[in-house]
């Protein structure tokens, strides 16, 4: 199933979107709910971003390595203000050096507080497709953080898909067609389960949240009037443009 939040004029709505048509519903996506008889063409709405998370946690430097090596996990957190929807502009800001990240999202879809690794996946709404983009700063960990506030450096979409095996996905990051990172989500260092089972001893996730978790390449650097294609296999594809502030 794939759920999406749309606006049409100044109204905004979810629905689940089968092709190209949109069935609204009423309710939340995260209890109970029911399908209106209102239909949309997704050509014809503005597509938004799939949640407003309450926060946004990811997870740094998790491909391609052995957990032995890493020890803890190395997580951060971005502002709801940091998100926009597909189709959206990425606003650089003047004199920052910026990077982008293909990466596969997680979206809570109930809440989790200390849980256990093989309970995890109770605790997932769905998945959908995000852009971690960073201004390079300083090595620090409070440095890196403060480089992902930005508005506009989370775009999230199109839309939230359910019932997904993602333990070995393809993420592919085009930038102006060519193809600039590449991976499956099997090389993860910390899995999906272990993620959502860590954070929850730490905080609470509540339905909405998002948890990023990582990308499989290095970072690549992006500037003015770029054109960014993030593709998850069975999600779709995310696209947004880059504009110098």
């Amino acid at each position: 199933m794939k759920f999406i939040r749309y606006a049409k004029g100044q109204t905004q709505y979810r629905g689940i979107l089968d092709g190209n048509i949109i069935k609204r519903i009423n309710g939340t996506i995260f209890h109970n709910y029911s399908l209106s008889a209102e239909t949309e063409n997704i050509n014809d709405v503005a597509i938004l971003p799939p949640v407003l998370p309450s926060k946004i946690i990811g997870f740094r430097k998790n491909y391609n390595g052995k957990r032995e090596e890493i020890g803890e996990p190395k997580i951060f957190m971005k502002p709801q203000s940091s998100v926009i929807a597909h189709n959206e502009n990425i606003i650089l800001p003047k004199n920052e050096i910026v990077k982008i990240e293909g990466e596969l999202a997680v979206i809570i879809g109930k809440k989790a507080k200390n849980v256990a690794e093989c309970h995890a996946l109770q605790h997932i709404l769905g998945y959908t497709i995000a852009n971690d983009i960073t201004a390079q700063q300083k090595e620090t960990d409070l440095n890196v953080t403060m480089g992902k506030f930005f508005d506009t450096f989370t775009p999230l979409g199109p839309y939230i898909v359910t019932d997904i095996d993602a333990s070995d996905i393809m993420i592919n990051t085009y930038k102006n067609g060519e193809l600039v990172q590449s991976g499956s989500t099997k090389n993860m260092i910390f899995d999906i389960m272990y993620q959502i089972s860590y954070l929850s001893h730490i905080m609470t996730l509540l339905p909405g949240d998002i948890i990023l978790t990582g990308t499989p390449n290095a970072a690549v650097e992006v500037h003015h009037n770029d054109k960014i294609d993030i593709t998850i296999d069975n999600l779709g594809t995310l696209t947004n443009k880059c504009i110098s502030e």
